[in-house]
Order: C-alpha cells, then sequence, then structure tokens
C-alpha cells in the first residue's frame, strides 16, 4: 500500500518536472559527460525543494531497471547507457536509511561559525584547486606519491577548520575531530566518526587493522559521496557526524559494486571527497595498533591501500594540526622494507599563512600625521583572525591570548610558555632545526613561516601581533615573574642556541625599553602598548634622582615635548626601510629593529606627531668607559641624514628636515655607574641622552640585575652552578651549597676561579656573616656583597684556612 501510495505520488509530481529532470538536457552534451553535481542540481529547481528531490531519489532506488532504459532512451550509446547507469546507482544507494536521511539536524552556531567568512586573498579557491589537482595527480602519476594525504599546518587561531569548512561548501566532505575529550575547544570530538573508523580492531594484527580500516574509510568516502548529492550548495560539518553518513560496517557489497566503473571518467568528472582529520596528532592516543609502530604512519599506509584497492572513489585526506613536527613524521613500510628504502615522496603541507592581517586592512594612502594612530584601535585588528576578535571585554581577551601563549595552563615556571612571553614582544630568530621551533608553534602561538622540502627544517617566528604582545606584557608586570621565570627562561634558550636575539646588549636595552612604556601606559591607561608621552617615556629610562642634573628639553625638540609614543612590541625587518614601513609601525604601534650593518641607529620607536618623527636608540656594550671622541662620533652618526642617507627613504632635503623631529639615545649596557647625562654638540640644538649602565626607574634593584644579566654573551661556570642549586635546594643533599661550589674551584681551575666569592653564598649566609661584623643586612645581594668585600676582616677570613669550606676540603 505504502509503495502504490509513494509511487501515486511521484506520478503525480513528477509529470510538471519530468523535463527539469531528464528530458530537458541538451541532446548535444551526452549523459556520460555531464558532471553529476550537475544532474543533482538539475534535480534540485527553485519550484522544488530537496526534501522533495530525496523522495524522487528513493522512488528511483525500486526502478533501476526504467532508469537504464530512460538513459538508453536518451540516444546514447550502450557505454553511456552503462555509465548513467552507475551514477543513478549511485544515487540509489543514499536511500539505506531514509527517515534518518530526511530529518538531517541544523547546523549549530558555534562561535567560529557566526560571521560570515572574509576571503579578501581567495584562500579558499587556492586550497581547494590544490586538493584536486593533488587527486588527480595521485592517480595519473601511478602512486610515485605514498598516498592521496596532505597537511593542513599553522599555529592555533589562523582558521585551520574555518577553512576546510569553506571548503565544504565547494565538495563533498567528511570530517572527523580527535580532539580531547575533556578539551572545551571547537569543534568538538566526533565520537560517532571515531569509533565507527577505529573500534573493533585487533590492535595485534596490523595488517589486518589495515585492511579493516581502508575499506571502512573507503565506504566513508562513498557516504561522503552520497551527501554531495543531497546537499548540492555543500554540507555542513554537523550532517557529516550523523549516524548513518558513518555506517562503516558490513557494506563490503556496496563498495565491489563500484570496482567496475570507468576509473578515469569517474576521476575527471567528480570533485574529489575531502577527508578532514582535525587535531590529526591526537590519533596516536587512540592506541588502535600495538607493537610500537607509529599510530600516524600506519595510517598513512591505510590512505594508500583504500586509493590502491578503490581508484573509483577519489579522495584526498586533509590532516590538521598545530604541530608543525608531525610533517615530518614517514609513512610506516611493512616490517621488510626500511626508512631508507622508501621511494614514495608526500605532497607538500598547506602552510595557512594568507589569513594574516585578514581585518588589518593596509593603508592605501601616504599618512602627513601620524597623530591620528594616538587614538586608533587599528592595531588590535592585526595580526591572525583569533587576535582580532573580541568578547567585548579586554581583559578577559588578553587573559585568554596569555593562555594560549602558555597551551592553556596558568604560567607559573620557566618552560616554552615564559620563553613564548618574551618573544613574542621582542625580535629573536628560532633555529630552523630546534625542535623548540615546532613546540613553539604547536603549543605556544608562534607563527610557521615555510617547512623545507626534506621536513627538516622550518622557519618559525614571532610575527607583529600587537594584542598578543599586550597579553604577555601583563605577566612582564609582576615583578616576581619576570625576574625569576621569564627572563630566566629567555637566558636558557639563548644558551642553548634554539633562539638568537642579536647583540646581547642590544636585547637587554629593548627589555628595558619596553618596561618603561609599560610603566607609563599602566599608570594612564591601564593598557600596555597605548600611546603615551614621549617626554613620560624618556623620564622612566632615567636612573632615581637624575631628574636634578637631566633636562630632558634638551633632548627633546620644542614641538616635540608634547608628542605621543606607542610600543607593545619590536619587530626586527631584513630589509631596506622606506617612507611606507616606517607609516605601517607607527599604526601597529611597533618598534622597529633594524637590520644588520645599519649605520648609526640599531632600533626606533615612531613619534607620533607630524610624519617621520623617530624616537632612536644607539646601543654599546662596552666594559669600560666612553672617551668624549666617541660619543661625538655617536651624536653625529644617529642624525637620520647620515644613518638613512643611503636608504632612500625619502629625499635627501626631507631627510635633513628629520634631523629636527628625532630624538636620539644612546643606551651603554656594558656601564655599571648608573649615570645618566646630556650630550649636546656646539652646532646642534638639541643633545642626545646618554645613559651608562642599566638603573632606569622602570625596572627594581632586581629586575635591574636580572636585565644586566641578560647583557652577559655567556653564563660563567659558577653562575650555571649557583642555578643548578637553586633548583637543587629542595632536594636532602649533605654537601652545602658553598663546598659544592668550591670542588669545581678546586677541581676545574682552568674555567673557573680558584679565590671563593663571596657571591657562592646564599643571601641568608651573607646577611649571617654582616650580622658577624655589624654591617647592615638590608638590600639586594649585590649590596651585602660590596659591604663584606670591603671589609678587610671579612675577605680575610673568606681566604684564610679558618673559613669553613677549608675545613671540609
Amino acid at each position: 500500500r505504502n509503495w502504490i501510495l509513494l509511487v501515486g505520488w511521484i506520478s503525480y509530481r513528477a509529470n510538471s518536472y519530468h523535463s527539469a529532470v531528464t528530458w530537458k538536457l541538451p541532446q548535444s552534451s551526452p549523459r556520460s559527460q555531464l558532471p553529476l553535481a550537475f544532474e543533482t542540481r538539475s534535480l534540485c529547481k527553485k519550484n522544488w525543494d530537496a526534501k522533495n528531490a530525496r523522495h524522487y531519489v528513493l522512488a528511483f532506488s525500486h526502478r533501476k531497471a526504467d532508469v537504464h532504459s530512460k538513459a538508453i532512451h536518451c540516444g546514447g550509446n550502450a557505454q553511456q547507457s552503462r555509465d548513467s547507469s552507475a551514477r543513478f546507482s549511485l544515487l540509489a544507494t543514499v536511500c539505506t536509511s531514509s527517515h534518518e536521511i530526511l530529518d538531517l539536524p541544523q547546523e549549530p552556531k558555534y562561535w567560529w561559525l557566526g560571521n560570515e567568512y572574509y576571503d579578501p586573498k581567495h584562500v579558499v579557491d587556492k586550497f581547494v584547486q590544490y586538493v584536486t589537482a593533488v587527486s588527480k595527480n595521485f592517480f595519473a602519476s601511478e602512486h610515485r606519491f605514498f598516498a592521496p594525504y596532505i597537511a593542513l599546518i599553522q599555529s592555533s587561531g589562523y582558521g585551520k577548520t574555518r577553512l576546510a569548512l569553506e571548503a565544504s561548501k565547494r565538495m563533498p566532505t567528511m570530517y572527523v575531530c580527535f580532539r580531547d575529550k575533556a578539551s572545551s575547544g571547537h569543534p568538538p570530538r566526533t565520537v560517532n566518526a571515531i569509533d565507527s573508523l577505529f573500534g573493533g580492531l585487533d590492535s595485534r594484527d596490523p595488517e589486518a587493522c589495515i585492511s579493516i580500516l581502508a575499506t571502512r574509510i573507503a565506504q566513508a568516502v562513498l557516504n561522503g559521496r552520497k551527501l554531495g548529492l543531497l546537499n548540492p550548495t555543500g554540507v555542513n560539518f554537523k550532517s557529516t557526524t550523523t549516524s548513518w553518513a558513518w555506517h562503516l560496517r558490513g557494506a563490503d557489497a556496496e563498495l565491489e559494486d563500484f570496482k567496475s566503473f570507468d576509473v578515469e571518467k569517474l576521476i575527471s568528472q567528480f570533485s574529489p571527497v575531502l577527508l578532514v582529520f582535525d587535531e590529526a596528532v591526537s590519533m596516536s592516543e587512540l592506541r588502535w595498533i600495538s607493537g610500537g609502530a607509529s599510530e600516524f604512519g600506519l595510517f598513512l599506509r591505510v590512505l594508500r591501500l583504500c586509493a590502491e584497492r578503490y581508484p573509483m572513489l577519489p579522495f584526498v585526506a586533509v590532516m590538521v594540526d598545530t604541530r608543525a613536527d608531525f610533517v615530518r613524521f614517514p609513512p610506516e613500510q611493512n616490517h621488510k622494507s626500511s626508512r631508507g628504502q622508501q621511494q614514495n615522496m608526500l605532497y607538500d603541507p598547506v602552510v595557512l599563512r594568507e589569513t594574516y592581517n585578514v581585518f588589518f586592512k593596509p593603508l592605501t594612502d601616504n599618512v602627513s600625521d601620524w597623530s591620528v594612530f594616538v587614538t586608533s584601535s587599528d592595531y588590535l585588528l592585526a595580526g591572525r583572525p583569533l587576535t582580532a576578535m573580541t568578547s567585548g571585554h579586554i581583559l578577559k581577551d588578553l587573559k585568554f591570548l596569555s593562555c594560549k601563549l602558555n597551551c592553556g595552563l596558568v604560567l607559573a615556571e620557566q618552560g616554552n610558555g615564559a620563553l613564548s612571553h618574551m618573544l613574542c614582544r621582542l625580535p629573536s630568530s628560532i633555529n630552523t632545526r630546534s625542535r623548540l621551533s615546532g613546540q613553539l608553534v604547536a603549543e605556544n602561538m608562534a607563527t610557521l613561516i615555510s617547512v623545507s622540502h626534506d621536513r627538516e627544517r622550518m622557519m618559525v617566528m614571532y610575527l607583529p601581533e600587537p594584542k598578543l604582545a599586550i597579553a604577555a606584557a601583563r605577566k612582564w608586570d609582576d615583578e616576581a615573574l619576570f625576574c625569576n621565570v621569564l627572563v630566566p627562561s629567555l637566558q636558557t634558550a639563548l644558551a642553548s642556541g634554539a633562539v638568537t636575539a642579536g647583540a646581547r646588549g642590544e636585547l637587554a636595552a629593548q627589555i628595558t625599553v619596553l618596561r618603561a612604556f609599560d610603566a607609563v601606559s599602566n599608570r594612564r591607561t591601564g593598557l600596555a602598548g597605548s600611546a603615551v608621552p614621549l617626554m613620560e617615556v624618556l623620564t622612566q629610562l632615567l636612573p632615581p634622582g637624575a631628574d636634578a642634573h637631566v633636562d630632558l628639553k634638551q633632548v627633546v625638540p620644542l614641538d616635540l615635548h608634547d608628542a605621543q609614543v606607542a610600543c607593545a612590541q619590536f619587530v626586527s625587518i631584513d630589509h631596506r626601510i622606506h617612507r611606507g614601513t616606517l607609516a605601517e609601525l607607527a599604526r601597529l604601534h611597533c618598534g622597529v629593529v633594524l637590520r644588520d650593518q645599519q649605520q648609526g641607529v640599531d632600533f626606533a620607536v615612531p613619534i607620533l606627531k607630524g610624519e617621520l618623527g623617530l624616537l632612536l636608540f644607539q646601543v654599546k656594550n662596552y666594559q669600560g668607559p666612553i672617551t668624549k671622541g666617541a660619543l661625538t662620533e655617536i651624536f653625529h652618526n644617529m642624525l637620520p641624514s647620515k644613518a638613512f642617507g643611503s636608504e632612500r627613504i625619502v629625499p635627501a632635503e626631507t631627510l635633513k628636515q628629520m634631523d629636527m623631529k628625532c630624538v636620539r639615545v644612546l643606551m651603554q649596557t656594558g656601564g655599571s655607574n648608573g649615570n645618566a647625562s646630556v650630550y649636546i654638540s656646539r652646532k646642534s640644538a638639541c643633545g642626545m641622552l646618554f645613559l651608562d649602565g642599566i638603573r632606569s626607574r622602570c625596572l627594581s634593584g632586581k629586575a635591574c640585575d636580572v636585565v644586566n644579566s641578560v647583557c652577559r654573551g655567556m653564563m660563567a661556570v659558577d653562575e650555571f652552578v649557583r642555578q643548578g642549586d637553586q633548583l637543587r635546594a629542595g632536594c636532602n643533599v649533605s654537601t652545602s651549597r658553598y663546598e659544592y661550589l668550591f670542588e669545581f674551584r678546586t677541581e676545574m681551575g682552568s674555567v673557573i676561579g680558584h679565590i671563593p666569592s663571596f657571591e657562592d653564598l646564599t643571601v641568608k649566609d651573607l646577611r649571617s656573616l654582616c650580622s658577624k661584623y655589624n654591617l647592615s643586612q638590608g638590600g639586594r645581594k649585590a649590596d651585602l656583597v660590596q659591604r663584606l668585600s670591603s671589609h678587610p676582616a671579612a675577605v680575610k677570613e673568606l681566604e684564610g684556612d679558618e673559613f669553613p669550606h677549608r675545613a671540609a676540603g
């Protein structure tokens, strides 16, 4: 009865639309040459909804003979009718569970789906073209490549998952997410899909697991084709997780029916099915195979076997993850082959870079007055799409970004999280062969620039992202965290060679300048990176008590006394500086570290008044005093007309005008005096601020010591041992700390001084000695050491045989 009612309804409805379905197709275009997507769209006319189209397909599933005869009646030959029958057979398999198909749930409105996709650089088009080319190339190259697989990699927040979603609107897509169950990220873990793929496998038999998985992948590809037919305008992610789409077992007979298809025509006419495996590295946590083999590598063998066994079902697997190092994993060959005998190649990964600054539109015209950037908030939109998004509460956004910098954890100890809070504000170069590079991309928001063809090297850096830098600056404000965690983590990375950051003196100067900007910004706006008065920033660079003899009005030109400056981070450039670069940096609220061998100036900060005004810094790391002749030479070389004379950023006459718009600061980071003065030449209206030593008021006493330690290029042996003893302090060690250092002094005299030092003692021990000799016990460790070193009796005891360590020796 149901069948009679259904056929009657179909006959009634189909009479009006019969020509739109079959007979309206041009006779000059045989059905065998028409893409299946075109046929499907013919079914879904505007005046015929998709639900009725599914009923039409359902009816034809029981009338294959009629479909076959109609294809012949269209005027095609036997081959054309065979291809047409194959296509309609594919349509017929849609109806395995019609009641579920008719009730597909609507796509949920996740936060990352809420906004319209903005794609000015046509990223989706490029991605779809590449995926299609990989599918066709794999079949045509006779499996010279290992598998139809590519990696989509980039740091968190660049829109990798969103790109896959947008691609699913152009081609059939099946989506799997291996995200941890406890994670709050989106999209959530696709439990049904994972269970359907990996459930019921015998991990003790790898070859059987690979064969079964290949069949299940093929069925998933077929189901993805069905979803593409039912949703010709694009399939959403939610529909790819429905129970029928991931019903992958017991469908071998259905797959066998397709082995006789004309493979070349299917591949040429159909777009491949996209298999998206999000959070792909977490696949290894499934433990679907035993024996210590790489789950990821074996899964590539699964993809290859599926492509060889079912060539009539073209697909491309896309592994999506933030971990850049997972592209190095080679495919696991069978047990008889070694990695050295591997001859199959892998397709180049897709490094998603085009979404950087997608919401930060570049300047189109020359800006004649940079003061417009004082009140502009455009700089908060720079960077990856994630940093441009806002919850409406800036402090909440900054806390979220700080957690992202630390891999979602609370920053409390040294590690990559602490290092990322330093590197995202400072110019640095990360070793391309270091494991640290991949870790920073995966967990700490560093941007992957490129991967070498052999997948052994990757270029990684922190790009200009002021909002991310401002989030890190809030951690710099924590004095204990800054001194005990952040700067030491940078020191460790520099000592290991994993990170290089230019000359040590310049790095220490840049940290000091950023702290000066932060101090003024926090007091005025509560937000680092904001525009603040230039005079107040220079005041923060002065040592305490220097105001009485340093007149900053002699350093700053008269028309810049009320000027504003802003600096959230320093950006390194390797090209010749030009006018547009300076304008963009002013808009970004960033300082610039000039390229190597730049004469006269090491780094600069744009002044947000007029145009081409610069706060210029030159850094020297001399251990001795700077002579007056050297000061005169430095003073003249820092003039823009001298420093940028060969750059041709502006005409020569404009460079002369820039001399009157600049403020010059010389920082002698190797000095120990902690003094400040103004050097003035007779021929110049404005002088140069000279800072001898790092003793700025924006740094506490302990912070000054920590920043000064950055200036030293190599870590001394005794300093390294002291740091190790700080970690050893909680252990049950019988030897005292001083005795441990004395062993180094007596056994390794060629690399460490054999004479004991008050520096070897802890602050507690130093205060005990000060109390013994009636000396003041207040101040920092350096103050205690200085008092004891200037007391003859204390020095005599240190060097004499009666000192406790002598007896221990």
